[in-house]
């Protein structure tokens, strides 16, 4: 391939989690002309990120298999290649593949198996090349942009989408290095050999109540752990099972909320309705999703950070349910007293006697400070999205610094146009270049990581990516590595 230029266009796709992978899919399939999408990403199996790469089959989707389809023109399509490929696969428990909840790392398997099929559909069409490295700067030159790899080789591009995911967050509390060297803190849930260390441990800290810390739950006790759980948020709050009830009657008016307290009110009294009738409150779910986007458009910045302070905890319980069998698993660990969920603020976290974690916390509403000592601590958070604190991906800091990004308006990922999803930079000028989906989004769009969500970005994408399927114009001289010298690169 020649360092000057190129024969086809060229879209390039940082991430290969299941954000980006969309984005290759639905610009594959919708691309009438010749192209070339690249997709870097370190790990070996696209589609899966850090959701889908789990292989425990206990962590699953936190909705049902009808609501999770890949094609919109068949929003089933997940639950009918579910009847079939989850029979060969080594799952127990599958029953009727429409409301299965299904194993998250199947899912992966799915959306492989979409990709394959998007590019045989394109046949020679698309070239397609996944690139496993991570990406550590883009520079913006007169003919399109070149991609520099933490190896230091070059690429270019004529488009990016930054798909970046989510990035890990780094507890302040944790001060003292052993903890980590000893294994008494683990910074990540996801690691099953870290999780099997704790298995003779009889006391865990979970810092977090949401999803992530039931994940934790339901892994350690499918594992054998039979030690006790004490649980640490700011509220206290836990999810419930997902239930499916049929849809509560249309009651959002978009045009009359303005105000975050707007929303909370409008929402409560139908929960008093609900209540007032003993009828499920979680068809209210079914009533606020499709209008979160409309919503968060029209909330001013004052009042969308407003929102986060107050709101959000709550907003997330009320949208996140669990998966059935994973609240189950929780239900009977808190039945057996297992499990205790305090709503407190952690104030300190070292090393204490006879190889133990002292934990210094203060109960919500009080200015008491109590100290407990457990044997392990696990950070369930989640994760960060201000990227001006993520100080250790050289993309993250290389964009920020050159401009081509600039955080969103209440600092929470990075700022884009919510219709063409593309990027602005730091002078306020949208790109014609660099788009952004899923995560990166939050600020702007808020609920910007499910699965329905990264569909729709992705189809609103597609267009705008395969406008980049034009004759190629000569781009700045770059040591681009060939095809023939990817290893790793598929061509289809």
């Amino acid at each position: 391939m020649s360092s000057t230029q190129r024969p086809l266009p060229v879209l390039a796709i940082i991430g290969g989690g299941l954000a980006g992978t969309l984005a290759a899919i639905q610009t594959i399939r919708t691309s009438k002309h010749p192209l070339i999408v690249r997709i870097f990403e370190p790990e070996a199996e696209l589609g899966r990120g850090l959701a889908y790469a789990t292989p425990d089959y206990n962590h699953k989707l936190n909705g049902p298999a009808k609501a999770f389809g890949l094609r919109p023109d068949d929003p089933l399509h997940f639950a009918h290649w579910l009847e079939h490929a989850a029979r060969a696969a080594p799952w127990k428990d599958f029953e009727d593949g429409a409301n299965a909840f299904a194993p998250r790392w199947i899912y992966g398997d799915y959306v492989s198996a979409e990709l394959v099929h998007a590019l045989d559909e394109a046949q020679h069409r698309v070239v397609f090349e996944h690139v496993r490295a991570k990406v550590d700067d883009i520079h913006a030159h007169a003919g399109g942009l070149s991609i520099v790899t933490e190896d230091g080789l070059q690429f270019d591009a004529d488009h990016v989408v930054l798909a970046l995911g989510v990035f890990p967050t780094r507890s302040t509390l944790i001060r003292d290095q052993r903890l980590l060297e000893q294994g008494l803190y683990l910074p990540n849930p996801w690691q099953p050999a870290q999780l099997e260390r704790l298995l003779q441990k009889d006391s865990v800290l979970l810092i977090g109540s949401s999803l992530t810390m039931i994940d934790t739950v339901v892994a350690l006790e499918a594992r054998g752990y039979r030690g006790t759980y004490e649980v640490v948020s700011r509220r206290g709050l836990t999810p419930e099972a997902r239930r499916e009830p049929p849809v509560w009657p249309e009651f959002i008016e978009v045009g009359a909320l303005h105000t975050a307290r707007s929303l909370l009110r409008s929402v409560r009294e139908q929960l008093r309705k609900a209540r007032a009738q003993d009828d499920d409150w979680q068809r209210l779910v079914l009533a606020v999703r499709p209008h979160l986007a409309s919503i968060w458009s029209r909330l001013s910045i004052v009042e969308r950070r407003r929102f986060m302070r107050h709101v959000r905890p709550f907003w997330d319980v009320f949208l996140h349910r669990a998966p059935p069998p994973s609240a189950l698993v929780i239900d009977a660990v808190r039945a057996a007293g297992r499990l205790r969920a305090h709503a407190a603020s952690l104030q300190r976290i070292e090393l204490g006697e006879a190889g133990r974690v002292s934990v210094q916390y203060r109960p919500r509403g009080t200015q008491q400070v109590n100290v407990s000592e457990v044997d392990a601590v696990v950070n369930c958070v989640g994760f960060e999205y201000l990227w001006e604190r993520v100080t250790d991906e050289p993309l993250v800091k290389s964009l920020l610094a050159r401009g081509l990004v600039r955080p969103s308006s209440i600092e929470l990922g990075i700022d884009a146009d919510p219709g063409s999803l593309a990027v602005i930079d730091a002078t306020g000028v949208q790109s014609s270049r660099i788009s952004a989906i899923g995560l990166p989004l939050r600020g702007v769009l808020f609920e910007s990581g499910t699965i329905g969500e990264l569909l729709r970005q992705a189809v609103l994408l597609a267009p705008r990516l395969s406008l980049c399927a034009t004759p190629a114009v000569p781009a700045a001289p770059a040591a681009v590595r060939s095809p023939d010298e990817l290893q790793t690169a598929q061509s289809i």
